[in-house]
Formats: C-alpha cells, structure tokens, sequence
C-alpha cells in the first residue's frame, strides 16, 4: 500500500491525477492546517500495512518525521517538492497566521532541526520541482529560485541522515508536477524496488560527472 499525504492548506484532491494512472493500493488522509501532528497521524489506517510514502511539500515533513517514530514495514519514502529548509514564505505567514503549519515550515523552526537530526536508513527518493522559470520575488523576501512555492535549495537541501537519499528534479512547477505522466513513471518503479529505483538514479548522476570529467 502507498500512503500519500498533500501539502499545506491542500486536500487529498491534489493526488487526483496520480490515483487515475496508478495501480498500486493507495492511501490518502486529509488534515487542516490547525491540527497537531499527533491528529493527523491518528487518520493513517492499518500503517502495517504501508510499504510506501508519499509527501508533497508539507506532506513530506510530515512522511519524515511519522516515519522516524516507527519504520514498521515502510521500505522506501518519495517526497516531492519539500521544503527541507523551510520557506520564507512560511516565516510571513506566521507573523498572521496562528496556525502551527507556518511555525513548522519556517526557516530553523523546531520541526525542522528535528526532522534534520533524523537518521533514516531506508531509501529516499526527493523529487525537486523546478520549472527553471530563472530567480524572481518569493513573497516579498527577494529574489531567488523558486518552484512558485519553496525556494529550489530548500528542496534539493535534503536532511544529512538520510543515508540512501537521492535527487530527480523535474521541470515542473510547485503544484504543476502531481500532474505529470513523468511523477507517474517514477512513483512506479519507485514502489516496484526502492532500492533499485535510488540506486540507478545514483549511476546516472555518477556516470554524468564523469562524462563531464572526461571532456
């Protein structure tokens, strides 16, 4: 079973597309931006039953840090487009807004020295969304690369302890790539092997640095 958990002030709707093309079991949960880490874990059903998460932006931090309770059975965790070092927009927000989500994402916030402290070893795929639309104004904090939502390094920034972790970035936009036939194809073969699915991700990193050394 795939457990995949939205982002932010989103709904499980967002992972409408996803359900329509993929064949594997899936599971979704919704929560508001208001309630605690601890009520939206209680949502997850039959979590034994887990072999594969998924969290998009917000929904990643909170893939790691349920994970790094208990692994149970989970043989491979795929975030996408999460913002590992927080967002400068989350840091306004919460200068307005109450709610404990904004805490959370903003830059050095608690959760985000917990969840970069967590030592996982099962594998890790973070897929970076970047629509290389170039550096442009993030909510008013200057200019900077951005998916439209999270600064790129935030997302590319993955936590240390994530011991077989890899990247994929894809030219899509914050929202944009839960749409995408190319998410599809790498959830798929992500939930057939994890292990395969990081480690041939690995090679062609490897094998593109020595072309280039090559040259």
């Amino acid at each position: 079973m795939i457990l995949l958990i939205h982002g932010a002030g989103a709904t499980s709707i967002g992972f409408n597309y996803l359900s329509l093309w993929l064949d594997e079991e899936l599971q979704t949960i919704d929560y508001k931006v208001g309630d605690s880490h601890r009520d939206i874990f209680k949502k997850i059903k039959d979590p034994n039953e887990i072999e594969i998460v998924i969290g998009h932006s917000y929904g990643g931090l909170l893939a790691a840090e349920w994970l790094s309770q208990d692994v149970r059975n989970v043989k491979g965790i795929m975030t996408i487009a999460t913002p590992w070092q927080g967002s400068p927009t989350a840091r306004i927000l919460n200068w307005f807004l109450s709610d404990p989500v904004w805490e959370d994402m903003k830059p050095g916030s608690a959760l985000l020295k917990k969840i970069n402290s967590i030592n996982l070893t099962i594998p890790v795929k973070n897929i970076v969304a970047n629509p290389h639309q170039g550096g442009n104004d993030l909510a008013g904090t200057g200019r900077s690369e951005n998916d439209g939502t999270i600064p790129i390094d935030s997302a590319r920034n993955f936590p240390e302890g994530f011991k077989r972790c890899n990247t994929l970035e894809l030219p899509y936009g914050h929202g944009e790539v839960l749409q995408t036939q190319e998410l599809v194809e790498e959830i798929r073969k992500f939930a057939e092997d994890p292990v395969k699915a990081t480690s041939e991700e690995k090679e062609k990193a490897l094998q593109a640095i020595s072309t280039i050394h090559a040259m």
